[in-house]
């Protein structure tokens, strides 16, 4: 399902991230004390936050990039286990538990987390 983009004089407006009010709330203020204009929409569709109170968040175009960089910034401070997580997959280790796994490894041998590997 293709998402309206609203235009106005300020530019093109893009949907960077969809989910519950609260969250797109303080992700919008985020960016605003960081300098970059956002709008929170419905999605489309809904009306009165009837669909479940799921929200978009906006940017204009120009500044998708680096809104999206400071989202992925603003989740590592609120949650800096993720990095520790990222760290340890680039060493061949297991994202929860920090066991040392296999290139070919499809599930840790230590917790048993089911590893899923991205094909690049």
């Amino acid at each position: 399902m293709e998402m309206p983009t609203p235009k106005g004089d300020d530019g093109e407006w893009v949907i960077i991230k969809d989910d519950l009010q609260e969250w797109i709330k303080e992700l919008s203020s985020m960016l605003q004390e960081k300098g970059i204009p956002s709008r929170i929409a419905l999605t489309p569709g809904c009306s009165a936050g009837k669909c479940g109170s799921t929200y978009l968040l906006l940017v204009t175009k120009e500044n998708a990039r680096i809104a999206l960089e400071n989202i992925e910034e603003y989740y590592m401070v609120l949650h800096p286990e993720i990095r520790e997580s990222q760290e340890w997959v680039a060493q061949g280790r297991c994202p929860a538990c920090g066991h040392h796994v296999g290139v070919d490894a499809r599930e840790c041998s230590d917790c048993g987390l089911m590893l899923i590997r991205e094909e690049e």
